[in-house]
């Protein structure tokens, strides 16, 4: 079985900043975090299996992750001309989420079975088949975001020694592998 340092490890290899394990317990879930998800501000509410409401209330998300004993943090951070420049920053997450699955695959092909918690709205396919009234088309690879399982991200940064804000020329970006 894989240490927790060769874990580590591993997503260093990956690319990512940093990278630190914390146990579930520690997490914070801030269940008015939802608002962010039910004021639509990133356009996927009801349009994104993976987004509220068809993941699960706060409750329901909150007890999805309490089934697993400790947490994978994973945290890049990019330089970016203008934090508010929202195509560089979808392009700094969509990097992220890139690595973020290819750490997923790696883990799991070493019987590192779990949970992954994205940065931002699934996005296993160009369009969500919720949109064409479909069934999710990919149901293994559904991931949904730290806001939609309501999980306090900047408190969970402090816990790891890991930078939350990073001014107007750097974003942070987390992404999460809850395990056993």
């Amino acid at each position: 079985m894989m240490t927790e340092a060769e874990m580590i490890q591993m997503a260093r290899e990956e690319g990512f900043t940093k990278a630190a394990v914390l146990p579930v317990e520690k997490l914070t879930f801030i269940h008015s975090l939802r608002a962010c998800c039910e004021a639509n501000e990133c356009g996927n509410y009801g349009r994104n299996y993976a987004c509220p409401p068809d993941c699960g209330t706060p409750q329901q998300m909150e007890e999805r992750v309490r089934k697993y004993k400790k947490a994978l943090i994973l945290q890049t951070i990019q330089p970016v001309d203008d934090i508010m420049d929202s195509a560089q920053t979808k392009e700094a997450k969509k990097f992220h989420n890139m690595i973020s699955w290819a750490l997923v695959e790696r883990l799991q092909n070493q019987g590192i079975v779990g949970l992954p918690v994205m940065a931002g709205p699934c996005s296993a396919c160009s369009v969500c088949a919720k949109i064409e009234g479909k069934p999710c088309r990919f149901p293994q690879k559904i991931a949904s975001c730290l806001s939609a399982y309501s999980i306090h991200a900047a408190d969970m940064a402090a816990q790891c020694g890991m930078e939350y804000w990073c001014g107007m020329d750097r974003v942070a970006f987390f992404s999460i592998y809850l395990f056993d």
